[in-house]
């Protein structure tokens, strides 16, 4: 079989070799087991590769460049109707060449491919919707997107990050696969090595911004009332807001790293000596750091926001209610001063990991959509 995926994804072009988003490009690379041919279509992008960008490890797929569109002034948002003609005859020649096509939603180039895609016959099609399933105040084109396929006008199997209370049978909850059994294994050894009687390791993982909790993850750290527990917090990403950021933090009595981008294996090393991970983002499908972060025992101290709080509970993890610094400052402290429990959570939070393998994605593919 042949699939076709169009995602919204990055890439990048560097001395004739293709780099994209390394979490999409891994999930890609496997997704090679159940393909003979993939071709991911996707906007190239003419700058620097970031480090988190790797390329592809299968000559099965193949990069179909778009042109990018978005952004922030309003002559970029213009850009995603102007690039629409040009995409959508680069996506229809691909689409008549394959079985299958996956559309990772939401962005705005759904705006018009969704429609598009709910009227043609062929190829068989599944759409992954990466965002917040159950997001309360969507933006209007996010808003559009979730009524157009909760309404099933396309015709197709949806998967999403969570199970609520009146979805509908077309709608999936799949799991956003982010590790592979290998690596399971080897994080689980590390988990149970890791010792939680020292002072502890905090570590964020993810854009710098003031959406993601950045300013409520520094604002906490000034109020916490144990800052001797604390060896270090490291702050993995980033973003146009970073010196701000670092500048707040030198005002902050605690070594507070700011790392940069990293690749996959500096990220593991990152998880391999933290002890906990905080993410007090405000919407969110399901990151995928936190799985990750669970698989080597790196509690997480969350938002209680999508599906996370179907995932965690007080016994593998630490859920905030309210997204504000003195909620992340109070789980803290105590969360450093019961060093027993938290080694319990540590060995509880890598069980949820188990539902993030890849091995666990393809079986699910298999018998939930590409079976039908």
């Amino acid at each position: 079989m042949k699939l076709a995926v169009i995602s919204h994804t990055p890439h990048y072009k560097k001395n004739g070799v293709i780099k994209g988003w390394g979490p999409t490009v891994r999930e890609i690379n496997h997704l090679t087991e159940l393909f003979s041919d993939i071709y991911h279509i996707a906007p190239l992008h003419i700058e620097e590769a970031p480090q988190s960008s790797m390329s592809y490890e299968s000559d099965k797929i193949k990069f179909i460049p778009l042109k990018p569109y978005g952004g922030r002034k309003l002559s970029d948002k213009f850009s995603i109707i102007t690039t629409a003609p040009n995409n959508l005859k680069v996506i229809k020649s691909i689409l008549d060449m394959v079985d299958w096509v996956q559309f990772r939603a939401p962005t705005a180039m759904g705006l018009y491919l969704l429609p598009y895609l709910s009227l043609r016959s062929k190829p068989n099609r599944w759409v992954k919707y990466a965002g917040n399933w159950n997001m309360k105040n969507p933006p209007l084109s996010y808003s559009f997107q979730k009524w157009w396929l909760n309404s099933n006008f396309q015709k197709s199997k949806v998967t999403v990050n969570g199970q609520w209370e009146g979805q509908k049978k077309h709608v999936l909850n799949f799991q956003n696969p982010c590790l592979d059994n290998e690596e399971l294994l080897r994080a689980k050894i590390i988990t149970e090595e890791k010792n939680f009687n020292e002072r502890l390791i905090f570590c964020f993982v993810g854009t710098l911004t003031k959406n993601k909790g950045v300013d409520v993850i520094l604002e906490a750290l000034k109020k916490i009332n144990h800052p001797e527990d604390i060896q270090e917090v490291l702050m993995v990403g980033g973003g146009s807001q970073r010196e701000k950021y670092e500048l707040m933090a030198k005002e902050i009595n605690l070594k507070i790293t700011f790392t940069g981008l990293l690749n996959r294996d500096e990220l593991e090393n990152i998880y391999e000596v933290s002890h906990l991970i905080i993410l007090p983002s405000e919407s969110e499908g399901f990151p995928k750091v936190i799985a990750e972060a669970s698989a080597y025992g790196c509690v997480p101290i969350v938002s209680d926001v999508s599906s996370i709080g179907q995932y965690y509970n007080d016994i593998n993890g630490i859920l905030l209610k309210k997204i504000n610094p003195d909620e992340l400052a109070q789980k803290i402290d105590r969360a450093v001063q019961d060093r027993i429990n938290l080694k319990k959570m540590s060995l509880e939070c890598v069980k949820v990991a188990e539902l993030f393998t890849f091995e666990y994605y393809m079986k699910n593919l298999k018998e939930k959509i590409l079976s039908e």
